[in-house]
């Protein structure tokens, strides 16, 4: 079957309401699809809710080794206060020497003013020159990160070791920071949520490593989508396969019905039915048997 747009959806609603006020029939829209996509089993109220394989995506990260910017230094009374034109900097790199080229005279990173500015052991003064230092060892992680389905996985690298990688909680992580700011094979790693660019924001998250890596390796995961609100506007449609497109109809009518009757009805009888099917349906697209456990190469 076709796939319903958002749109065909809230006209559906707007024929059974009889509201054609802008953005009321959307509340419907998002009342049902919301619940659809909590996965709420209508055979099992009290069971675990289901896992659509629509919201369990696979993405790739890069866990860099360095950064890498433009900046300016000013040299002042035995120290260089560089500014860089772009977010490069985190207190974490207190410690790290930064390289800049063409200036020769080492330089150590003795603290951390903003993401753009910090302050280095002698050194000189500099206008417009690339710069480098080590990755804090933060990465951020994609929109909508809701957790991750499993720990992250090396991908293969010739010449590098690829272990395990074992999750601790934020506080271990940066224990182990604080002890040594070396830099190795990534062996732990954190979920760590980021602050909020301003009110009201999406929530983001970013993924933190101890060692930090000595070399730029990829990691592999599977990570929950957190669905984003949609708009009763053209070309946009539910997640999902196609064949989701009845099941959301029927919760946002079914949402519309209990709103204007007070109690369920047909509608709701009739999203109830597609649940089930959808859930089944949803639950043979993965196969969940455990193939045998290959050894992680150490190198």
């Amino acid at each position: 079957m076709a796939r319903l747009l958002v749109t065909a959806i809230c006209d559906a609603v707007e024929v059974f309401t009889g509201n054609t006020t802008a953005g009321a029939a959307l509340l419907h829209f998002h009342a049902g699809y919301n619940r659809v996509l909590a996965g709420g089993d209508p055979r099992d109220a009290g069971g675990a809710p289901h896992l659509w394989s629509f919201l369990q995506l696979r993405a790739e990260l890069s866990l860099a080794m360095s950064v890498t910017g433009t900046a300016t230094g000013v040299l002042a009374t035995g120290e260089t206060t560089i500014t860089a034109t772009t977010a490069i900097f985190d207190p974490i790199q207190v410690g790290d020497s930064i390289t800049v080229t063409t200036v020769t005279l080492p330089m150590v990173i003795a603290s951390y003013t903003s993401s753009t500015v910090i302050v280095a052991t002698l050194g000189e003064s500099f206008a417009g020159k690339a710069v480098s230092l080590p990755h804090h060892g933060i990465y951020a992680l994609p929109a909508g990160f809701d957790g991750f389905l499993e720990p992250p996985v090396y991908a293969l690298a010739a010449g590098l070791a690829t272990p395990d990688l074992v999750e601790v909680a934020p506080e271990r992580l940066f224990e182990m920071r604080r002890e040594s700011n070396a830099v190795g094979t990534p062996r732990y790693f954190a979920l760590v949520a980021d602050a909020a660019a301003a009110t009201g924001t999406a929530q983001t998250y970013s993924l933190a490593v101890a060692p930090r890596p000595e070399a730029t390796r990829l990691v592999l995961y599977r990570y929950r989508l957190a669905a984003p609100d949609l708009t009763d506007a053209a070309a946009v449609y539910p997640l999902g396969p196609p064949s989701m497109s009845l099941l959301y109809r029927a919760a946002a009518l079914a949402d519309a019905e209990l709103l204007l009757g007070h109690v369920p009805g047909p509608h709701e009888a009739a999203y109830q039915k597609l649940m089930i099917t959808a859930i089944d349906a949803d639950g043979t697209y993965f196969d969940t048997g455990e193939p045998p456990r290959m050894e992680s190469s150490e190198g």
